[in-house]
Formats: structure tokens, C-alpha cells, sequence
């Protein structure tokens, strides 16, 4: 007894730090999301909803975190299934991938035909607008160029 090494008891403050530390994504999750609702209820206030430029201003952060989101996925699903699938024998991998043709080829008809019930339902293009020229052309700022080239 007298040669054991003592236990180190942490302190009520290395505790609390472990804590904040394992949980540190959802500790700024949550704070994130409240100062999202913090910005959105103070610039509803400042901004009317007639300041379209300044609205569109704010969106485009959320616009290229989405496109980088979209350009994500496929890459990402693509190599879990191969990744899945290389630790699989032959006889399994083989009717896993029947499986992902044939559902493949199911929901291709299944689309094909539900766009064209819905052309001959909807009949886009038939019944449009015209188009009027005589309007005067859309003022661009230049912020806006150089936002859709990053876009």
C-alpha cells in the first residue's frame, strides 16, 4: 500500500474544462445558432425588406457554403461505396451491385416517365409571357460581378 502511485483526483476546474472540450462542436453549434437568431432578429429591424441589395449582400456566405456542401456529396458517397465495397467478398459485392442496378435503373424509368406525365400535364413553354423589350437594362454594381465570378 504504501508503494502505490496515487490517483490523481482532477479538480472541479479540469473537470469542467473535459467537459467543454468533448463538447465543444455542440457548445458552438448552439452558439451559432443564436447569434444566427440574434442577427437575424437585429437586422430585421435595421434592414426593410425593400433593401434587396443588402439582403442579397448577406445570403451569398450562405450561398457558397451551400454549393460547397452540393460539391461534397457525390465525391463523398461515391468513395463510401466503393470504400464499402472492397471489404466485401466477390458473391456479396456482386449482388450488392445487381441490387444498385437494377434500383438504378428503376428510379431512371421511374423519373423518365413522371417528366413526362408532368410535360404533358403542364405543357411548359406554350403559354408564356412575352417577353418586353422595351424596358431599360438592370443596373449592375460592380460588388455584383465579382460575386457571381466567386459564385
Amino acid at each position: 500500500m504504501e508503494n502505490e502511485p496515487e490517483q490523481k483526483v482532477p479538480n472541479r476546474k479540469g473537470r469542467v474544462k473535459a467537459i467543454l472540450l468533448d463538447n465543444l462542436l455542440i457548445i458552438l453549434m448552439i452558439l451559432a445558432v443564436a447569434i444566427g437568431i440574434g442577427l437575424g432578429i437585429g437586422l430585421r429591424e435595421i434592414w426593410s425588406p425593400n433593401e434587396k441589395r443588402k439582403l442579397h449582400y448577406l445570403r451569398f456566405p450562405g450561398d457558397l457554403l451551400m454549393n460547397m456542401l452540393k460539391m461534397l456529396i457525390l465525391p463523398l458517397i461515391i468513395s463510401s461505396l466503393v470504400s464499402s465495397l472492397a471489404f466485401l467478398d466477390a458473391k456479396a459485392s456482386g449482388r450488392m451491385g445487381l441490387r444498385a442496378v437494377v434500383y438504378y435503373m428503376l428510379t431512371t424509368l421511374f423519373a423518365v416517365i413522371l417528366g413526362i406525365i408532368m410535360v404533358l400535364a403542364i405543357s411548359p413553354g406554350t403559354k408564356g409571357s412575352t417577353i418586353d423589350k422595351s424596358g431599360a437594362a438592370k443596373n449592375s454594381e460592380p460588388l455584383d460581378a465579382l460575386f457571381d465570378l466567386i459564385r
